[in-house]
């Protein structure tokens, strides 16, 4: 099973529950002389939310995921039994209850509208595998590691991208 990890950082522990929410937008127009028109505006993005428990020092547990929380940029989430995606964290709330030391944690991530227009449009691209650096990359995919390189400025170790990572074909 995969692990619960976002931008590189793993946890010990999985989601009891995961929830994928995609949805088309719409917009229904009023016709002059009666009926309505349906307008498709395009799709929204993925909306990940989930739940599950933490124990043990649940103080330290719960800051790992309000640090990452507090970061402005989006990263890869990957999700036991899912795809890794590139997603903003958007909403962490944390719920403790009387007794054992159990606290129960809610997230949100939102897929980042760039990321997904950019696999939508049909793009060359190649996902960095676990272990992978853009070296080894450009050799499996028989592309020169400079070119691949220049192609992608926005990784700033080609040495170590994270899991998942967006790689964009020269």
């Amino acid at each position: 099973m995969a692990e619960f990890s976002y931008k590189g950082e793993s946890f010990p522990y999985y989601p009891k529950e995961v929830k994928l929410s995609a949805a088309k937008r719409l917009s229904a127009i009023p016709l002059a002389f009666g009926g309505t028109a349906v307008q498709q505006l395009g799709q929204a993005p993925l909306e990940i939310t989930g739940s599950g428990e933490l124990t043990g020092d649940l103080g330290a547990e719960f800051a790992r995921l309000h640090r990452l929380f507090l970061q402005q940029d989006s990263g890869v989430l990957q999700l036991p039994g899912f795809s890794p995606i590139r997603c903003y964290f958007t909403a962490l709330e944390g719920v403790g209850q009387s007794g054992p030391a159990v606290l129960e944690y809610r997230f949100t991530f939102l897929e980042d509208p760039d990321y997904a227009a950019a696999l939508s449009a049909g793009n060359d691209y190649a996902l960095v595998q676990e272990g992978e650096t853009l070296y080894t990359l450009a050799k499996r995919l028989g592309v020169g590691a400079a070119d691949l390189i220049a192609a992608n400025p926005q990784i700033t170790d080609p040495l170590s991208p994270e899991r998942g990572t967006v790689v964009w074909l020269p």
